[in-house]
Order: C-alpha cells, then structure tokens, then sequence
C-alpha cells in the first residue's frame, strides 16, 4: 500500500514546482497533525505490527517478495488502469462538498508544495520510524524472554499428592440413562 501511495504521489509531483519559503512553525505542524488525526494513523499502525522480530531469514524472504512486488508493481501499474478505482474509492469515500474543498487546496500553493513534498515527508518519518523500532527491539527481546520465563513457571504442574502405594483412585459412578 505504501507503494502505491508513494506511486501516486510522484504522478502528481512531476507536475508540481518546489516552493522555497521558510520553514514552518513547530506549532503549526502540531495543529496539522492534529487535523490529519496523525496519531490515530500511527496508533493504528502500531495495532497492526506484531512484537515479533523476523529472524534474518524470513527478513531476506520479505525483501525479496519486497523487491518482486516492486518489480511487478512496476511493470503492471499505469494510470489508465488505476484510475478507475481510484474514482470509485473517491466517490464512495468523500462527498461532493469535500472533493470541492480538496480541489480548491489542491489548487493552491500550499496544496501544490503538500503535492511535491509529502513523499519526501514520508520517506524521513520512515526513516524515523526504523530508528525508533531499532531501539525497541533489544527491549521486546527481553520482555519476550521475561515473559517466556513466566509462562514456563507458570506452566510446571504442581506436584499431586502421592496416593498410598496399590490404591485404587475412587470410581465414578456409571452414568444414568
């Protein structure tokens, strides 16, 4: 899906001019954020993501399939075939009144430079993010082995208190009919 986002938005951004101006506020990144409901995306994103690290193999297997989705993608993908449910997704998703207001931002300058420069956002908050999950790994190593050690503790049966020697354990009674 990543792909396909990334794919779009350079389909748009060779069409866009980089616009030079300052940079923007801390405050006014938090407040779009904020709008775009970003940390619901990341929670969500979070929920999906399993604790469990790929061993190196299954990490070579997953850049390979990478790479041959990649390809593929590549080879397969066009506007003219993508565009159809693009509309249907669109026109199921938003209403008129919101297509109108997303034209007109779109149109503008700002919406232009969002054009342009978000895949390049995406590629640093990645890039961030990799770091991040870096850092976490030598921590979900241990809270796995922690956790490992408790259920085999907590998996051992207790001992059963030893019956006489040649006693019978009691019989249950046949059912009734």
């Amino acid at each position: 899906m990543k792909l396909v986002v990334t794919v779009v938005f350079a389909v748009f951004a060779s069409q866009a001019a980089l616009a030079q101006d300052a940079k923007p506020s801390e405050a006014s990144i938090r407040q779009l954020f904020e709008v775009m409901h970003s940390s619901k995306l990341l929670d969500a994103y979070v929920d999906r993501s399993t604790a469990q690290q790929p061993t190196p193999k299954q990490q070579k297997i997953m850049e390979t399939l990478g790479h041959n989705i990649a390809s593929l993608v590549k080879e397969e993908l066009n506007w003219a075939s993508f565009e159809p449910m693009m509309i249907e997704v669109y026109r199921n998703t938003f209403s008129q009144h919101e297509v109108d207001g997303m034209l007109r931002f779109y149109r503008s300058e700002a919406g232009q430079a969002v054009i342009a420069k978000l895949p390049t956002a995406m590629q640093q908050t990645m890039a961030s993010m990799q770091s991040h999950v870096k850092t976490l790994t030598p921590k979900i190593v241990q809270l796995e082995k922690d956790s490992a050690a408790q259920l085999k503790a907590a998996g051992e049966p207790q001992q059963a208190p030893q019956s006489p020697q040649g006693a019978q354990p009691p019989q249950s009674p046949p059912p009734q009919p």
